[in-house]
Formats: structure tokens, sequence, C-alpha cells
């Protein structure tokens, strides 16, 4: 069963739809900017909801986020959201929690950093660039791949994994990505800030190896061209 109806909901609802043992949680507040308390008690009720429904499912995978590594972010209202939301999910006792970075596919939603460079881009609008900032990129469709190997695997369960791009990219290098992909320049500013945290994937790589994703030097562009490219 899948409970979501965004991008993580449509990238796993192939395959889990109609699997009654596997609960995939794909709901909640999916801006990272949101401080809207009131969003966070309507999240944190229906989690409470289908984790009770779903209490006898084989496994119970909920996304949280890589960017509680990350010390700029660590204390914003979203990231204590999403780790108390874990808080609540490691009490399933067939849990499993991935967390994301930033998630690449097909999404009408402004918020996420890829949909927002690429509308500034197209419409000429001017924004501002961390030059020492890092972000990590994974294509949606390669986290349900991931996903999938993980959930068949019965001993990950009542565990909390990233699931991510072993290699982050500066956001200059995104930026240029993007126009490179959109064939137009952008119009920006350099503000000094930012840093590069590690994501640890060292779990992740051995269900990695089951599969055919190659995060080359090559990945970010393809990525890009797949979602964002004009046919």
């Amino acid at each position: 069963m899948i409970i979501g109806s965004g991008l993580l909901a449509r990238g796993f609802a192939t395959q889990y739809q109609n699997r009654a043992d596997v609960c995939i949680y794909a709901a909640g507040v999916s801006n990272s900017s949101n401080t809207v308390l009131s969003e966070f008690a309507r999240e944190r009720a229906r989690l409470v909801v289908a984790l009770q429904s779903a209490n006898d499912v084989d496994a119970f995978v909920y996304f949280g986020t890589c960017s509680v590594a990350d010390s700029e972010v660590q204390q914003t209202p979203y990231v204590q959201h999403k780790l108390a939301m874990e808080q609540l999910v490691a009490e399933h006792p067939q849990h499993l929690i991935l967390r994301l970075p930033q998630v690449a596919g097909h999404t009408p939603n402004p918020h996420t950093l890829l949909n927002y460079l690429y509308a500034r881009i197209v419409r000429s609008e001017a924004f501002s660039v961390w030059r020492d900032a890092y972000r990590n990129i994974i294509d949606v469709d390669d986290v349900a791949t991931l996903a999938n190997v993980l959930i068949e695997n019965q001993s990950m369960r009542r565990c909390t994994l990233n699931l991510a791009n072993p290699c982050g990219y500066s956001m200059p290098e995104i930026v240029k990505t993007m126009e490179q992909v959109v064939g137009k320049q952008a119009i920006y500013d350099v503000v000094e800030r930012g840093r590069h945290y590690e994501i640890e994937v060292t779990t992740m790589l051995t269900a990695l190896s089951q599969t055919q994703i190659h995060f080359d030097e090559h990945y970010l562009s393809r990525v890009l061209r797949k979602y964002y490219e004009k046919s």
C-alpha cells in the first residue's frame, strides 16, 4: 500500500500500490522551508493513524531527510519535525527509515531545489547562489530501485539509513549544468556562504551493487536532462 500522492508515491506506485505486506508512507510536508506548525501537526496525526492501521505489515517505509547531518539547517522547524516523525516510526516493529537528499523527478512542487533553479533560469529571474554550498541529487527512479532492494532484504528492518548519491555537487556546478540543459544563461549573484557536509552511504552501497545504477561523473547531467530538457 502507498500513502501519499506526490513524487515519491508515484515513484513507488507500480511495484507497491497493491502490496498489502508493505506500506510506503510518502505523504507529508514537502516544503523544507515551511514553518507552519499546523501543517506539521496534520502530518503527525496522519502518520499516527497510518502506523496504527499498518501495524502488521512486513515493512513500514518512511522517508526522512539527509539534512539532519547539515549543521546549517539541523535546527529548522522542518528538520526537527522530520526527526520527531522518525521517532514515531521507530516504534513500528518492522520500520525502515530512508533519509533522502534532493530528489529529482516530474513534480509541480515549486519548492524543490531543481524546480526553483529551472523556473528562475527559463524566466530570466535573478537569484542568489551560495558558493560553498553542496547539494546531493538523486533520481526518484533510482530511489525506488534502491529502496526495493532494501525492502526485500529482511535484515533491513528497524533500520535508519541514508539513500543518497555518493557524490555531492556544489551549487555553482548544479546551476551550470542546469544552464546547459535549458540552453540559457542564469542570472545570479554569488554569496560567500554554504558548506559541504558528508552523507554516510556505506549500507546503501551494498544495495547499489545489486542494481544497474551508475553514480558516475555524468549522473547529474543525465538526471537533469531526463526531467528538464525540452523535447
